[in-house]
């Protein structure tokens, strides 16, 4: 658990969302992160820096404490955790000239990742690991943050937190040097609108409906083709 008891605030922190970055900028302002709920676990330290949690827990005893999340485009959020898991990044080359291979293979790992309507029962996530550690716990069906920060605007996100826009380092500058010379937020080995067919994508936008609407993200970000009004239509409405 990530929590702030000077500014009473828990903050969600789900993978591959910026939350590395956003971890060093909380740990300045008085956060803790800890393995459990309770509090009674050290905290995690990688190489002298303070690891954030990656658990998504709210304490009944801490109901008056403000919840913020990190999130991403789900489209672009889902094409990380492919590179990650897969390592696809240091042995693919994407080019002009070849992009239908990544295409295929990130399609594939699409359809046995959100195999969504098997995976909706505790047997059925224990059997798929990492849909129960990267995905089901995205969904927010328990409770929807109080405040989104979206790892695309996490500077303008960040100051418009009370207790960020009253620090010194936000005023410094320190947190807008720190994030515009982050290689991890601002270096991307493939655009994922670049990556996605049809079907991958509608498989994506289908399991996170509901960030894309939450958080107003575009459900046609996807690709830079531009879609006609049937198109979109038939993206949105129509049944897998």
């Amino acid at each position: 658990m990530n929590i702030s008891h000077e500014h009473k605030v828990i903050w969600w922190a789900p993978e591959r969302c910026g939350t590395k970055a956003t971890a060093h900028i909380f740990s300045k302002l008085g956060f803790e992160y800890f393995t459990d709920e309770t509090e009674s676990e050290k905290q995690i330290i990688v190489d002298g820096i303070k690891y954030q949690s990656h658990n998504i827990k709210y304490p009944e005893k801490y109901s008056d404490y403000k919840i913020i999340c990190s999130i991403r485009n789900p489209y672009d959020r889902m094409l990380s955790l492919f590179l990650n898991f897969t390592n696809v990044g240091s042995t693919f080359v994407y080019t002009k000239d070849n992009p239908q291979k990544l295409i295929s293979t990130y399609e594939s790992f699409i359809r046995e990742m959100l195999l969504y309507k098997q995976s909706n029962t505790k047997e059925g996530l224990g059997e798929r690991p990492i849909h129960k550690l990267y995905l089901s716990k995205y969904d927010f069906n328990n409770r929807i943050p109080d405040v989104f920060i979206k790892m695309e605007s996490l500077e303008d996100d960040l100051g418009k937190l009370d207790f960020v826009k009253e620090s010194e380092i936000w005023k410094s500058g320190y947190i807008r040097d720190y994030l515009n010379h982050n290689p991890y937020i601002n270096i991307r080995p493939y655009k994922f609108n670049n990556a996605y067919s049809l079907e991958s994508a509608k498989k994506v936008y289908e399991y996170h409906k509901k960030q894309f609407i939450i958080c107003d993200y575009d459900p046609f970000s996807f690709t830079t083709k531009e879609l006609s009004n049937e198109e979109k239509m038939r993206f949105v409405h129509d049944i897998l």
